[in-house]
């Protein structure tokens, strides 16, 4: 009979997992529709106020996602279990903060702009395509990280 080492077994709380899935619905639901209004700028005009209640939502919606990614712990169980993924890690946590106000910074503009200009509403497209694909870009580096700390921890080919 093996001995199992103090921390080496996770608990998952069951109620915590369903709001980090909940979370994860919602924040896709919310990029998808603001992905579908920003990929057709010339009916934005007559979407405005969805659009910039959209950006809002997803402010609240990001805050809360990236608090349970925090709360939850992977970054510091992927530390432990691979201290060469620190520098990673960090790299990720910090960028949460970023992420946020990019998106805060969005919202902000968008509510103060007159979106029944085209010209407006394309520029605002396009500044949610870059913060989209960075978004896209930094939740693909977790998973990426996430996988590393697993691959690291179960070993590989045995």
């Amino acid at each position: 009979m093996s001995e199992e080492q103090p921390g080496s077994r996770v608990t998952i709380n069951a109620a915590f997992l369903q709001e980090i899935k909940a979370d994860h619905q919602q924040l896709k639901e919310l990029l998808d529709r603001l992905r579908n209004l920003s990929q057709q700028p010339q009916a934005m005009p007559n979407h405005g106020r969805e659009y910039v209640d959209l950006l809002q939502k997803l402010c609240d919606q990001l805050a809360l996602h990236f608090t349970l990614e925090e709360a939850y712990g992977y970054f510091e169980d992927a530390l432990e279990s691979s201290p060469r993924l620190d520098q990673q890690a960090g790299m990720l946590r910090a960028q949460h903060a970023d992420l946020f106000v990019l998106a805060r910074d969005l919202a902000d503009v968008a509510g103060q702009e007159d979106l029944e200009s085209l010209a407006v509403c394309e520029k605002l497209a396009e500044q949610f395509h870059a913060f989209d694909n960075s978004l896209k870009a930094h939740e693909s580096a977790e998973l990426n990280l996430i996988l590393a700390a697993l691959e690291e921890d179960l070993g590989v080919g045995d």
